[in-house]
């Protein structure tokens, strides 16, 4: 997160716009210190504000993603990623890193790389085709997953 940050902070600056981090709160789950470390990054940059979203309903959280621009999402674990999904769903592209490697190749990018995320970003904002690309990935990947379950099904009913 404290990556994705920094690389929000650039993408503000290099294209000379404002910027909000949404930021996940009311959970820290041990987060307190990622929190500090992007007011850190933010402190005394004009034109960035951290926004903490409390946790919330599904319904609502897809709202607030729906009025994004571009999701940062560039995770060391993560396999699925459901916020990169709804965010596809709500007509969001994302950067990610390569642990999410069903989406679009070129929205992945090095989760240590403020500037490879960055220029991922720029690019993203720029192609009016990266949401469409993002629809593609996700519906082939959840036709795969459900071809795969129906397969597992299937060989376990003939035992």
């Amino acid at each position: 997160m404290v990556t994705a940050a920094a690389a929000a902070v650039e993408l503000g600056i290099s294209l000379r716009n404002d910027v909000e981090i949404h930021l996940s709160s009311g959970r820290d789950e041990g987060g307190g210190s990622v929190r500090q470390a992007i007011k850190q990054i933010i402190t005394n940059v004009p034109g960035v504000t951290l926004v903490e979203d409390g946790w919330s309903s599904w319904e609502r959280f897809r709202q607030t993603v729906r009025h994004m621009h571009l999701l940062l999402s560039p995770s060391y674990t993560e396999s699925f990623c459901m916020v990169v999904a709804d965010g596809i769903v709500e007509g969001v592209a994302a950067v990610v890193s390569d642990a999410v490697d069903w989406a679009p190749h070129d929205w992945q990018a090095n989760a240590d790389d403020v500037g490879a995320i960055a220029r991922a970003g720029r690019r993203l904002l720029r192609d009016h085709q990266a949401v469409n690309d993002g629809q593609a990935a996700l519906v082939k990947y959840v036709k795969h997953g459900s071809h795969a379950w129906e397969n597992y099904l299937a060989g376990k009913a003939q035992h």
